[in-house]
């Protein structure tokens, strides 16, 4: 199997360029937690109270490159927000997923 460094290679450097440059963007999106956080003016102590974890735990899922969407939901309904999913498929009706926090809670009481 080849690896990615690797596969990387095969590329021109103008195509390498464009993927860091895209990978990066990537990462930063992915930091939302932060922001979103951020944008609801609470600090990560007392997210961490919140959800009963330390504030380190708190800063250490900040830095992460991704997130699982059981912990994305966790921490929004924390922060007293909701989050909606829609997945669009080709040819096929956009399937809505409203109020992932309220199904998440649901399957925690089961």
């Amino acid at each position: 199997m080849i690896s990615y460094k690797e596969k990387r290679k095969q590329f021109s450097m103008e195509a390498q360029e464009r993927i860091s440059v895209k990978a990066s963007e990537i990462r930063n999106e992915l930091r939302i937690l932060r922001a979103v956080r951020e944008l609801t003016g609470i600090s990560q102590e007392e997210l961490a109270e919140r959800l009963e974890v330390g504030q380190s735990y708190i800063s250490r899922l900040e830095r992460r490159d991704n997130v699982t969407l059981a912990t994305l939901v966790r921490i929004i309904d924390a922060l007293g927000g909701s989050i909606d999913i829609t997945i669009n498929l080709p040819e096929r009706a956009p399937v809505k997923f409203p109020h992932l926090e309220t199904l998440a809670r649901s399957s925690e009481e089961a």
